[in-house]
């Protein structure tokens, strides 16, 4: 879906012309319907009709693209075309990149800050490999933000909508010179949240909570699936001559809303949105960003850039994971989270007109995190508290690329490109410690303020000492005085080069295109100071671009079809006799599909959107430990993979098979202005959470005291079942001023989707999930000046 309509006013309706989209999928200003890759590109206007806040919001609205949250590490998952990541740790990378201003977003918490203030956002679906290449196994998100110009402008926008949200946004330019020009921009949302906090615990009285009895005392005060969000920017261009200039900004976030509360499914269904908290639910997030591109145009020919950028995110959370829905006390507590990165690329590349167009330059990126997670609760895995300490989990990678593009004839061009990584993934003396006696480690809880002895963080054998003793002077451990029984520790490199072959040609105005290209994904530390093998893919696509002039106006089509080979894939599971979380290389799989992105200018005053996908994302190989409650995944009982579930056959999480948006609007001319309203239809197939693909679940939750027994069938028993979600608005502009208004209603039907769940204390509708928004509803006003 993009903005169809032309920048400049028609003389007559009937004229209208399909907009000019210009993107920058190959790192060069080019024109949409030129560019021979699968992009979608979507502009300011188009995220704030659809109430689109954050990346989260995109779901559906570009083809083959699933986003979804996770919540005690305030973290996103991105899959395009299938493919992601299930670990949202400080160890895990996405497979889709996030770049705002040409800077790749370390840390994915810090991209749902970024939506606001943009020139637009371009989705580029398919492994980028040589020009972007950082861990871009599906994909890459593009955002560029409004730069400032050489004139005073700026525009404002304000909403109130039930749930008494309230959000404010909107920027203003200043320039100061000829050549020196600022933009200030801001953003801030908040509301009550559509979850209630109840003091009745719908479990009843009778719990396993080994006799705790202090601490759990229900918060009704707690505002749950709220925003409050809080953002900033300040953006300077100098324009220091005719061939340099210098573009900087800073940006600050933060976000203390309570996101992802676990609900009952049952209660869902009913209308009825509670939970039961009894830990001290919260969330401080605070993120800083420095971007900066210096530009210089070393001759008419060629261009050099050195793009730089430095994050810094802080995070406190608290989440209550059972929430008053699983049948055990569940507590998780990031105590800290430091993380900062910085990066750095020289980019070269030719400019002007000719034959032979190319991009070359390296790459540096560092990244590392200093963080404390505590869980305190009872599990099969855990009757107490745990703690893992990681001082200094990083990643350093470095990278050189080359991409030439060569026209063999007006009509017909060929392009290629390679690109060396070499990623090395480390941990310096991070300890998990698991083994308290059973004793609770938040004070309130009933615990003492977890202590460790000192030499605990500089172990220098790393050996292991006799039970209950302190691994180097051999002292009795004492209540509060827990010592490391995992040690982390490990230093791992691997390296890759990929590559990228591609022709396309233009016949009557149509673009036709086929490539092959790789994708690399770095291997990935875990606890026990073990490691993976890197993730590899194979990627073979073609595609056309066409607009077309109709006789009921002009429309713009573009297709593409792509089948991915994939190998090594990196899952992540929690291993119950390790007690940690297991990043494997266990799987292979192959991904076939096929998209549609259309734009169709109505008559005078109509227009259609329509973006869709087909996909089959299968796993060819992957045996797991765990076959879940699907007859369907055989127990291996010969040969070296006896005692395994064979998951072969298995759909790839948050794989949809179709998928679809259709957005029609329609502009009605009256004397006092135009009114414009819409609607948006949003199609999701069945979606698996889950590597088994479970069709059913236990059902072994406690209602009132009660202990519920049984099985749930469905393939939503631990995903989502198929649906559609109807959006609708109506737009006004004035004949005289230069404003709007707009009201909107998001989710008319009132579906509740779920976009993960647990795997445990299953109810008779299936596995307890998080979900997305029910209906709302609100004004918005917009101007400019």
């Amino acid at each position: 879906m993009s903005s169809a309509f032309a920048a400049e006013e028609q003389a007559d309706d009937s004229d209208r012309e399909l907009e000019v989209i210009v993107v920058s999928a190959e790192r060069k200003v080019a024109n949409l319907q030129e560019t021979p890759i699968a992009v979608t590109a979507l502009s300011q206007e188009n995220l704030a009709e659809q109430y689109i806040a954050d990346v989260t919001g995109l779901t559906g609205f570009v083809p083959s693209l699933v986003i979804s949250g996770q919540e005690d590490q305030s973290d996103i998952k991105i899959y395009i075309r299938g493919v992601g990541t299930n670990n949202p740790t400080e160890t895990g990378d996405q497979g889709v990149g996030v770049y705002v201003d040409g800077v790749f977003a370390a840390r994915a918490q810090g991209a749902l800050a970024l939506m606001y203030d943009l020139e637009g956002i371009q989705v580029l679906r398919g492994p980028q490999g040589t020009l972007f290449g950082r861990n871009n196994t599906g994909g890459a998100l593009l955002l560029d933000t409004v730069k400032p110009g050489d004139t005073f402008e700026g525009d404002f926008q304000m909403t109130y909508g039930n749930y008494n949200r309230q959000q404010l946004s909107g920027g203003i330019t200043l320039p100061v010179t000829d050549n020196l020009s600022f933009r200030v921009a801001g953003y801030m949302e908040q509301d009550d949240g559509w979850v209630n906090a109840i003091d009745v615990d719908p479990r009843g009285s009778m719990h396993n909570y080994s006799g705790l009895e202090t601490g759990r005392v229900a918060n009704t005060n707690t505002k749950l699936n709220n925003k409050d969000v809080r953002s900033a920017r300040i953006t300077g261009v100098w324009n220091l001559t005719d061939s340099l200039n210098w573009t900087a900004s800073y940006e600050t976030f933060s976000d203390t809303g309570n996101h992802g509360v676990l609900l009952n499914p049952v209660e869902v269904k009913k209308g009825n949105f509670n939970a039961f908290i009894d830990s001290p639910y919260s969330l401080d997030m605070v993120s800083n960003v420095f971007r900066s591109t210096v530009s210089y145009d070393i001759s008419n020919n060629v261009n050099i850039e050195y793009i730089t950028g430095y994050s810094k995110l802080d995070r406190h959370q608290i989440v209550d994971q059972d929430a008053g829905v699983l049948s055990r006390f569940q507590e998780a507590r990031t105590e800290y989270q430091y993380s900062s990165a910085n990066s750095h690329e020289i980019k070269l590349q030719s400019i002007g007109s000719g034959s032979l167009s190319w991009t070359t330059g390296v790459y540096y990126f560092a990244e590392e995190t200093d963080i404390r997670f505590d869980f305190d609760g009872q599990g099969s895995w855990l009757q107490g508290g745990a703690t893992f300490i990681q001082p200094a989990r990083g990643t350093e990678s470095a990278a050189a690329y080359f991409q030439a593009n060569y026209a063999l004839t007006d009509d017909l061009n060929v392009t290629a490109g390679i690109r060396y990584t070499d990623d090395l993934k480390y941990d310096r003396g991070g300890r998990n410690i698991t083994d308290c006696g059973g004793e609770f480690i938040r004070p309130t809880l009933g615990g003492s303020d977890l202590s460790v002895f000192e030499d605990f963080l500089i172990n220098s054998d790393g050996s292991i000492g006799k039970d209950r003793l302190d691994d180097n002077t051999g002292l009795e451990r004492k209540r509060g005085q827990c010592a490391a029984g995992v040690r982390n520790d490990i230093e791992a490199e691997s390296d890759k080069l990929t590559y990228l072959l591609r022709a396309d040609y233009t016949v009557n105005d149509h673009l036709l295109y086929a490539s092959i290209g790789t994708g690399y994904r770095a291997g990935e530390i875990q606890d026990a100071g073990e490691s993976t093998r890197p993730e590899e893919s194979v990627s073979y696509e073609i595609g056309t671009k066409s607009d077309f002039d109709t006789d009921l106006g002009d429309m713009r089509l573009n297709l593409s079809a792509f089948f991915i080979d994939y190998t090594d894939l990196i899952r992540s599971g929690w291993d119950e006799e390790k007690k940690q979380v297991i990043n494997s290389n266990v799987a292979a799989a192959e991904i076939a599909g096929f998209e549609a992105e259309l734009t169709w200018l109505i008559g005078s005053a109509g227009q259609l959107d329509f973006s869709g996908s087909l996909l089959d994302a299968t796993y060819t190989e992957y045996y797991s430990a765990s076959g879940g409650d699907n007859p369907g995944n055989p127990l291996v009982t010969e040969g070296e993979k006896a005692g395994l579930y064979n998951l072969s056959g298995n759909n790839l999480p948050q794989s949809p098979e179709v998928s679809f948006s259709a957005n029609f609007s329609w502009d009605f001319s009256t004397e006092r202005g135009d009114i414009q309203p819409r609607i948006n239809v949003r199609y999701v197939d069945n979606v698996f959470f889950r590597d088994q693909n479970e069709i059913s679940s236990p059902i072994n939750n406690t209602v009132g005291d009660v202990e519920q027994s049984g099985t749930y069938y469905g393939t939503d028993a631990y995903g989502q079942d198929a649906h559609s979600k109807v959006n609708v608005g109506l737009k006004y502009f004035p004949a005289e001023g230069d404003w709007s208004l707009d009201l909107y209603v998001n989710n008319l039907t009132d579906e509740m989707t779920r976009s993960s769940s647990t795997t445990d204390n299953g109810t008779v509708e299936g596995a307890p999930g998080r979900y997305s928004e029910p209906r709302t509803f609100g004004i918005r006003f917009n101007t400019r000046f």
